[in-house]
């Protein structure tokens, strides 16, 4: 749909040429094209907010970052009904000259929407959830990666630094913003005060006397924050291969659950000390900047 949508545009514009010396009927003519274009690139709007209501519910976009895209969505729908007044208002009074300005004008703005649809349509084929057990980074006890665990991280996390740089290698002229989000999680485990857990966790809180849950909130948050930073690091590492990467913005966030069940409409059996609640999730989008403003500049982001 979005390659025929694009073939249109070219079409219309080359119409647009060959009727600005032609009769009037054909200017007619690029008026109804180019609102039946209108229409079309309006229905790929709606279908991109269906689906990313649908990513948000199978947790493959942040619930806030879903929030941000279809606003952006909605907001390029109500461009679109305005060009689609004007043209109706051209059809019956307009003359050649603003019927064939209006066609060029709406072209800019149907293309530049057309080419963040289709990425976003490319981004949404693929899976951008992934979870960890946090034995896989971390040993008990631990927040940070430690050395012996480094190896066995970076093979878990390279995977996705790979579909990351490719998307971006599919995608070479466009900016976008990467967005990663990680949340960790953990389970009921009391870290008691003698633990050597415990002093380093209470330096990072403003209380002197957290309770069980704030302690694994912290924990899990600390947890999810070293994860983000090696995917960064592993970005950074592989910067060569991604074409343009002035492009490209970075908005990374992460978050702690604690104690919070992880997914339970997918696993109805959590224990106490489960160690399926000591995970952690990430979630990453590579998204058009006209879809989502936020974000930091490369070099700030890989600081």
């Amino acid at each position: 749909m979005l390659r025929s949508l694009l073939i249109m545009v070219v079409s219309g514009l080359a119409l647009g040429m060959f009727v600005s010396c032609g009769p009037s009927k054909q200017v007619q003519d690029l008026t109804k094209t180019t609102q039946e274009t209108l229409e079309l690139v309006k229905k790929e709007a709606q279908r991109a907010i269906a689906l990313t209501v649908e990513k948000v519910k199978n947790y493959e976009v942040d619930p806030d970052i879903g929030k941000e895209i279809i606003k952006n969505l909605k907001e390029a729908e109500r461009k679109i009904d305005t060009q689609l007044a004007v043209a109706v208002q051209l059809e019956k009074t307009g003359t050649k000259e603003e019927i064939l300005q209006f066609a060029e004008r709406t072209n800019v703005i149907i293309q530049s929407a057309l080419t963040d649809l289709k990425s976003l349509n490319d981004l949404y084929d693929i899976s951008t959830f992934s979870s960890f057990e946090t034995a896989t980074f971390f040993p008990a006890g631990m927040f940070g990666i430690p050395p012996e665990k480094q190896e066995e991280a970076k093979k878990s996390i390279e995977p996705i630094v790979q579909r990351i740089i490719k998307f971006f290698g599919d995608h070479p002229r466009q900016r976008f913003v990467a967005v990663i989000v990680c949340y960790g999680f953990s389970d009921e485990t009391p870290i008691a005060k003698e633990s050597p857990l415990y002093s380093p966790l209470l330096a990072k809180m403003k209380t002197n006397n957290p309770t069980r849950q704030e302690l694994n909130v912290k924990l899990s948050e600390l947890r999810a924050k070293s994860i983000a930073n090696l995917l960064v690091d592993l970005i950074k590492i592989n910067e060569g291969l991604i074409p343009n990467p002035k492009l490209i913005n970075y908005d990374i966030k992460w978050m702690g659950k604690g104690e919070e069940l992880p997914y339970p409409d997918r696993v109805k059996d959590y224990k106490a000390d489960d160690k399926r609640r000591r995970m952690v999730s990430l979630i990453w989008n590579v998204l058009p900047g006209s879809l989502y403003a936020q974000g930091l500049s490369n070099e700030s982001a890989m600081r």
